[in-house]
């Protein structure tokens, strides 16, 4: 019976924080903020994760940024190939793009530009994951796996006390791995070209490069092992912007964090530290 109300605690955490983090419902915080640029009295959670991707756009220098959502408008009308959208609107949404016109206080939330929008399927993802693993351990829950799209965090180990051992897909042949990894009490998130995208020949899909508000073309995926599924989850993003060894450059900043990324040329590069634990 425990774990049953476990569970329904978490599942109610996730859908408290999604109904204020969603910008595809129209009462949200959220989707107010994307209309009217700003929102008062925020919620305390929305403060945090916006606080929480200010910091992650500074660390991975820009790469990360949560305003992308003009350039995601723009190449969803790419969706079946039919359009391609103009150099033009791709330098329009460009410009709408920037992480440090959004202003957060506890009392306010403010966006800087006419047009600028916000998107939190990312980070805030990550963190919705993270507020559910944190309400099973406060029932005592010691041994859990959570998922969430390509997002999973190991609560503890497996019952017997042994590692879980998680497998990473093949962007390109989805019935074969390319690794595998012992976790334990952490989170891992793949970020991909290959499942949410616009144009039958990949060019365009649901991660954006700030800098040309076009999607980058450097990876097919970017699974970052992190402590927290609200820091793999960016910096997933993060490293397929990134040229890959930039990227794993830029990860060295970042505590207890490794990657594996599969480039579109048939490269695996990987941090050492997940050579070591795969």
């Amino acid at each position: 019976m425990r774990a049953f109300a476990a569970i329904d605690d978490a599942f109610g955490e996730i859908r408290r924080l999604e109904a204020e983090f969603t910008r595809f419902n129209p009462s949200s915080q959220i989707c107010r903020l994307n209309q009217v640029s700003e929102v008062e009295r925020p919620a305390p959670e929305l403060v945090e994760v916006l606080q929480m991707a200010r910091r992650f756009s500074a660390g991975t220098e820009g790469a990360f940024d949560i305003t992308v959502k003009p350039a995601l408008d723009v190449l969803r009308r790419c969706v079946g190939g039919m359009y391609v959208p103009s150099d033009a609107e791709f330098e329009a949404a460009r410009r709408l793009i920037d992480f440090e016109q959004v202003s957060v206080s506890k009392d306010l939330v403010s966006l800087g530009k006419p047009g600028m929008a916000v998107t939190l399927d990312c980070i805030g993802k990550g963190y919705l994951l993270d507020r559910a693993a944190a309400r099973l351990r406060a029932h005592g829950i010691r041994s859990a796996l959570i998922q969430g799209g390509g997002t999973l965090i190991a609560v503890g180990a497996r019952p017997d006390g042994s590692p879980w051992r998680i497998g990473v897909r093949d962007p390109v042949n989805p019935n074969a791995l390319i690794g595998r990894f012992n976790l334990s009490d952490g989170a891992v998130a793949t970020s991909g070209d290959y499942e949410s995208f616009f144009s039958p020949d990949g060019r365009f899909y649901h991660i954006v490069d700030p800098s040309t508000a076009r999607s980058p073309l450097y990876s097919h995926s970017a699974t970052v092992i992190a402590p927290t599924a609200a820091e793999a989850d960016p910096l997933g993003v993060s490293l397929m912007v990134k040229e890959p060894r930039e990227g794993l450059k830029l990860l060295e900043g970042f505590k207890g964090c490794e990657c594996l990324i599969a480039t579109r040329n048939g490269r695996l590069i990987q941090s050492d530290g997940f050579g070591r634990i795969s």
